[in-house]
């Protein structure tokens, strides 16, 4: 079925919402199904040094902001799927030389050995050659730089369409901007699979991943529905923060300011409808959350 992001959003309840398929139950039906055997693992790949305006636009100019790097492992049943892979291994010994240090001047990476995605899902006792799936949120260096991890694997790694021409430009530029052309030296080696749209990725509404674009040309945002009876959204850089929903600031760092605002405004409304969004970027929201291997809750 075709059908327009906007559109998407309009057919109702947090689930339909997020799918857009008029076949689906009403939000109530919905979240009345049986819970699923799903879970979610969220991991800190660090910490970035920046300045608030980069991440609220506009908005206190200069104020230092620490904000956490986080990706996540999804369990469905017996399978595992990841959601991002944060820094390249790179950036914990010399983060300059890795990102330039224009880049590090806006974003400075605080990060461990330990932190990088390969050796912190160990503690899942998983490898990146186990994994069912990978989803990418984006090409930006906090989230797809440990991709050459899942270079010589059968493992299926799912970026949007537009996404993965705007990563292949800026390659092409050779210029380390929030893409880095080191993250994808192994792009030809990876088992890319290309999206144009969402994918319910195990056909029961459990893991969908979706179009959120704005902040880059093709970013995706996932929705999972959860054991415990969580529907969590998350945005990763659709929305840094939940002062960015709440406020309705714009990201500081943006594609398309009107594309991001739209994706803000859709968060808020399936919030009303009973979804939890998980804001990346948010260094308060963080604040006792569980990391892995504790499951994910709020």
């Amino acid at each position: 079925m075709a059908i327009s992001r906007r559109e998407m959003f309009k057919i109702g309840g947090c689930g339909v919402a997020a799918l857009g398929l008029s076949q689906l139950k009403t939000a109530t039906s919905w979240a009345a199904r049986p819970a699923p055997d799903v879970d979610v693992y969220a991991f800190k790949c660090g910490i970035l040094k920046t300045q608030t305006q980069y991440i609220l636009k506009d908005t206190r100019v200069g104020v230092p902001f620490d904000i956490p790097v986080p990706f996540y492992l999804i369990r469905h049943g017996g399978q595992w799927v990841a959601y991002d892979t944060g820094n390249n291994a790179q950036v914990a010994i010399d983060p300059i030389k890795y990102w330039s240090k224009a880049v590090c001047d806006a974003y400075m990476p605080v990060m461990k050995p330990y932190e990088e995605f390969s050796i912190q899902i160990k503690k899942l006792g998983l490898r990146p050659k186990d994994l069912a799936a990978v989803i990418i949120s984006h090409g930006h260096l906090d989230h797809c730089g440990a991709l050459e991890d899942l270079a010589k694997t059968d493992v299926p790694v799912y970026f949007q369409k537009n996404e993965l021409e705007e990563i292949k430009k800026q390659v092409e530029s050779g210029k380390k901007t929030a893409y880095i052309p080191d993250d994808f030296k192994k792009l030809d080696e990876v088992n890319v699979k290309v999206l144009d749209g969402y994918i319910d990725l195990f056909g029961d509404q459990s893991v969908v991943a979706f179009q959120t674009p704005g902040h880059t040309p093709g970013h995706q945002s996932v929705m999972v529905r959860t054991a415990d009876h969580q529907t969590l959204i998350l945005a990763q850089d659709a929305c840094y923060t939940l002062e960015n929903m709440m406020a309705s600031i714009p990201p500081g760092l943006a594609f398309d300011i009107p594309d991001s605002m739209v994706n803000i405004y859709h968060f808020k409304t399936m919030a009303i409808m009973g979804a939890e969004l998980v804001p990346p970027h948010d260094p308060d929201f963080w604040q006792g959350k569980p990391l892995a291997p504790q499951k994910f809750k709020l």
